[in-house]
């Protein structure tokens, strides 16, 4: 068994979606740049392919495609 994941975003917007994909199969997220979700998607499906991504204009769908091992966290502060 893989480790837990650890993502750490400064964007609350992010945050919530990601948290809210424990409890839903999809969801949509406006406001990210594609090198964001490329970072996320990398540390998340690092041993197991469990989520993926469509990009739909300025709007990224987030599929939750097995079961998640991540944890997410809020960094209030701005890099």
């Amino acid at each position: 068994m893989a480790r837990k994941r650890i993502v750490m975003t400064s964007n609350k917007d992010l945050y919530n979606k990601l948290n809210l994909l424990f409890f839903s199969d999809n969801v949509v997220v406006k406001g990210v740049s594609t090198h964001q979700i490329n970072k996320i998607l990398n540390n998340v499906n690092k041993h197991s392919n469990v989520l993926d991504a469509e990009n739909i204009g300025e709007y990224f769908v987030l599929k939750k495609i097995g079961p998640l091992n991540f944890s997410v966290y809020f960094n209030r502060k701005k890099r």
